[in-house]
C-alpha cells in the first residue's frame, strides 16, 4: 500500500498556491478600493501683479487674442458668514427709496446683508452651519494659511500689489469632471474688478499629478484706445450673478479705454511644494497639499 507523505507535501504546495491566490486577490481588491476613492487636496494661491513698467511693456498682447471667456463650470469660493445667513435675510425685499437721501439704518444694514451674496443649502430653511473639515470649496480661516509671510511681504512691496488670496479644500477630479473658481480682485467690490478670471485645479491624463489652469487677465486703465484695440470683456457667468451666490456685476463691454494683460499658463505641480507661474504683469504662487477629510 502506497505511502501518505506526497499526498501531504502536494496538500502543502496546493496550500501555498490558495494563499498566494488570496492575497494577490486583496491587492487587486484594496488598490481598486483606492482608485475608486475622492481624492482630496488642500490648495492655497495668492495671485499678485508685477509693477515694473518695464516688464510689462516687454509684451504686448493683441485685443481678443486669446479671447477672455469664463469656463462653463465655474463657481465662487465660500466663506463662513455665507453658511451663517439665513433665508429670511436673502428674502427680504429692499424697501429703499431713491428719494429718502437718508436711509435708516436698518435699511442700510438689509442692504449690506443682500451684498454678501451667501450660498445657501436650498432643499431646506434652515441655514446649514459650516463643516470646516469637510467642506468643499470653502475659503479657511487665515490661522490655517501657510502664505501670510509671504502675502505681508507683497503688501509691502512697492513691487507688487495682492489681488487674491484663496485657501480651500477640494476633490481633484479629471479635466471633464473639473470645477473652476471664479477669481476677481477681492478689493474691488464696488468698480471694475482690476483682475478677472478662474482657476482650475485637476488631474493630469494619467492622474498621477495635479494640474493647475491659470486663466486670468489683468485690467488697468490706459486713457484712450483706437478702437481697432478694443478688447471685450465677458459676461460674468449666470451662475455667478444669482443672489444668493453674490450679486456681481455685468463686466460685458468693450474695454476702449482699458489695457489688458491676459495670462493663461498650465503647471503640473507637486505636492507640498511652492510653485510659481510667472507673468511680465501677474504672478501666481500655489501651494496643493493631500488631504484626508474625517470619517463621518
Amino acid at each position: 500500500m502506497p505511502n501518505k507523505p506526497p499526498l501531504i507535501i502536494n496538500f502543502y504546495r496546493d496550500s501555498r498556491f490558495i494563499l498566494g491566490a488570496l492575497l494577490a486577490g486583496l491587492t487587486v481588491l484594496f488598490s481598486t478600493q483606492a482608485a475608486g476613492q475622492d481624492r482630496w487636496f488642500q490648495i492655497e494661491a495668492t495671485v499678485f501683479t508685477n509693477e515694473s513698467r518695464f516688464g510689462r511693456d516687454a509684451e504686448y498682447w493683441l485685443p481678443n487674442q486669446p479671447e477672455l471667456s469664463f469656463p462653463e463650470n465655474i463657481r465662487r469660493l465660500a466663506t463662513v458668514q455665507d453658511q451663517l445667513l439665513i433665508e429670511a435675510f436673502l428674502s427680504a425685499e429692499d424697501d429703499s427709496q431713491e428719494t429718502d437721501a437718508s436711509a435708516n439704518e436698518e435699511t442700510q444694514r438689509n442692504q449690506r446683508i443682500l451684498s454678501m451674496g451667501p450660498e445657501l443649502e436650498r432643499s431646506t430653511d434652515e441655514f446649514r452651519l459650516f463643516d470646516l473639515l469637510r467642506d468643499e470649496y470653502l475659503n479657511l480661516p487665515a490661522r490655517l494659511s501657510d502664505f501670510s509671510q509671504t502675502n505681508r511681504a507683497l503688501e509691502q512691496s512697492p513691487d507688487h500689489k495682492l489681488l487674491f488670496h484663496g485657501h480651500w479644500r477640494q476633490r481633484v477630479v479629471s479635466v471633464d469632471e473639473a470645477a473652476s473658481i471664479y477669481i476677481e480682485d477681492s478689493r474691488g467690490r464696488n468698480s471694475r474688478p482690476t483682475l478677472n478670471g478662474s482657476l482650475t485645479i485637476r488631474f493630469n491624463e494619467q492622474k498621477d499629478r495635479v494640474v493647475v489652469d491659470a486663466n486670468l487677465w489683468l485690467i488697468e486703465a490706459a486713457g484712450d484706445i483706437e478702437d481697432d484695440a478694443e478688447w471685450t470683456l465677458p459676461e460674468i457667468p449666470t451662475a455667478l450673478n444669482d443672489p444668493a451666490n453674490g450679486a456681481t456685476r455685468s463686466a460685458k463691454n468693450p474695454a476702449s479705454s482699458f489695457r489688458v494683460y491676459p495670462m493663461r499658463q498650465s503647471r503640473e505641480m507637486r505636492s507640498n511644494e511652492f510653485h510659481y507661474l510667472d507673468h511680465p504683469a501677474l504672478g501666481l504662487i500655489i501651494t496643493v497639499r493631500p488631504y484626508d477629510p474625517p470619517i463621518e
